[in-house]
């Protein structure tokens, strides 16, 4: 993001508003699109952005009324998503955003689990090297999300395994 207080202070606000449309404010969907719209087209190489803005439209696709205008809309999220993955493959914040992206789209439909299983996966190996990676709290969302990624994609062991992983980390930080 480059330092112009405007565009940052912007995208603060973008992402206090896309958060009350995660919570299911159909509103704040479409405001947070508005503002990652208009940073968009002023900055279009910023990975970030281009991650945010593929969220809301992903949020805009699970809001619609029309089937085909929420397949629509959430390809395009994805495609935006895996567009700033291309721009930024290890930037923490846009894979964490895809992968909870993927994992809630239907699989039947997507076929996008396995991405956010990889990105689960990336995000962990990351920590692995550097526990200050990620906090406690991020580590055991993550985890719970990895484990229902595997089910959803009926690996069930791997779920499994995960879970013990998660037990196993929970127990050494109390």
């Amino acid at each position: 993001m480059k330092k112009n207080n405007t565009n940052m202070n912007q995208f603060e606000e973008g992402k206090k508003v896309l958060m009350k449309g995660v919570d299911g404010d159909k509103k704040s969907v479409k405001n947070a699109y508005e503002i990652f719209l208009k940073l968009r087209n002023i900055e279009p190489d910023n990975a970030l952005i281009e991650a945010y803005y593929g969220s809301t439209l992903a949020l805009l696709g699970r809001d619609a009324v029309q089937p085909l205008e929420k397949a629509d809309k959430a390809q395009e999220g994805l495609d935006s998503l895996n567009q700033a993955i291309s721009m930024d493959p290890n930037q923490k914040e846009i894979r964490m955003l895809r992968a909870n992206v993927c994992l809630r789209l239907p699989e039947s439909f997507f076929h996008c689990t396995q991405t956010a299983i990889e990105d689960y996966s990336f995000l962990l190996e990351r920590y692995k090297k550097d526990p200050s990676y990620l906090t406690n709290t991020q580590v055991r969302g993550i985890m719970e999300d990895l484990s229902t990624a595997y089910k959803n994609v009926g690996k069930l062991s791997e779920a499994n395994e995960v879970l013990q992983r998660l037990k196993q980390f929970t127990s050494k930080k109390k």
